[in-house]
This record gives structure tokens, C-alpha cells and sequence, in this order.
């Protein structure tokens, strides 16, 4: 008995050597092939068609069905299996990722990366506006570094003030 399960092994084992060698792409072609179809899953290209905004849009798909699992996991603590929480949790994930219209999607996008970028814009200045006044200054050389960092603030805020106007008219220097 033995000796069979190890011949067959043996064989399943060869056979699947030559299929893995005569593959036609490499395999950063493969995993490309993969990331694809899942973006086309969540994009449900099927129905919508492949445009890029699609494809913008059935990534947002995703990232908020992963939310919503995130937070009906959370929310349905109280079920005592934790099977059941998890399952239910799926099912009403993708259900509501994907049977919310597009309109919803990227406002949501629209809104997270607003809030993404006024927390980086914000986090150095603020930062710096903090090394200013919350630190002592014992010398007249801190207080010229001071008066530097306010100038480089100032000149950090006119920046931003300026691309944020070339990015709200589109048009480029």
C-alpha cells in the first residue's frame, strides 16, 4: 500500500513539473493577471464595461467592502459563534459594496482624500508651529532658527496656496 501512495505521488509529482516548466508567462505576468482579475471582479466589468473610471471605481468597491466587513464584524460582537458574525458580515459586505451606484463610491474617495491630505499638510506644520512656541529660547541663535522655520512655513502655505490653485483651474506652469 505504501509503495503506491508513493508511486502515484512519484508520478502527480512529475507530471506537474513539466506543466510548471512550459508555462508561457513568467510569473510577474501571472500575478498581473491576477491583480487584474480582481480589480475586474470588484469593477463588475460584466455590467459596467473597462473604462479607467470603472476600474477607479471597482477598486473604491472593494476597499469599502472591506470596510464595511471591518466594521459589521465589529458591530455584531453580541452573536455568540464567531462563524456566524464573520458570515454574516460577508454576505452583507458584498452586498452593499455592490449595489451602491458609482455616484456614492467616489464621493466617499473624494471625501478620505481630502481628510488624507489635510493630514499632511497639516502634520508638518503643525508640527513646526509647535517647535516654535512650545519650545524655550534660550539664545539668539534658536531665536534665528525660529525666524527661519516661520519664514519656511510661510513659504510652505504660499506653495500649497499657489498648486492648489493650478490644480482647481488646470492649468500648469
Amino acid at each position: 500500500m505504501k509503495k503506491g501512495l508513493i508511486f502515484i505521488s512519484l508520478l502527480m509529482l512529475v507530471l506537474m513539473m513539466g506543466s510548471v516548466m512550459a508555462a508561457p508567462t513568467p510569473l510577474s505576468q501571472q500575478l498581473k493577471d491576477v491583480w487584474n482579475g480582481i480589480l475586474d471582479i470588484g469593477s463588475l466589468k460584466s455590467v459596467f464595461g473597462n473604462s479607467p473610471d470603472n476600474q477607479l471605481i471597482g477598486f473604491i468597491r472593494i476597499a469599502m467592502a472591506i470596510i464595511i466587513f471591518s466594521l459589521l464584524n465589529m458591530g455584531l460582537f453580541f452573536l455568540p459563534s464567531h462563524n456566524t458574525r464573520i458570515t454574516i458580515a460577508i454576505i452583507l459586505a458584498i452586498i452593499s459594496a455592490v449595489f451602491m451606484p458609482a455616484a456614492v463610491l467616489s464621493t466617499f474617495a473624494e471625501t478620505y482624500a481630502t481628510i488624507f491630505a489635510l493630514i499632511i499638510i497639516f502634520a508638518p506644520i503643525a508640527g513646526a508651529g509647535y517647535l516654535l512656541l512650545g519650545t524655550p529660547t534660550p539664545s539668539r541663535a534658536i531665536a534665528g532658527l525660529k525666524a527661519l522655520a516661520v519664514l519656511a512655513l510661510f513659504w510652505l502655505v504660499n506653495q500649497i496656496g499657489y498648486w492648489s490653485a493650478q490644480l482647481v483651474t488646470g492649468t500648469f506652469p
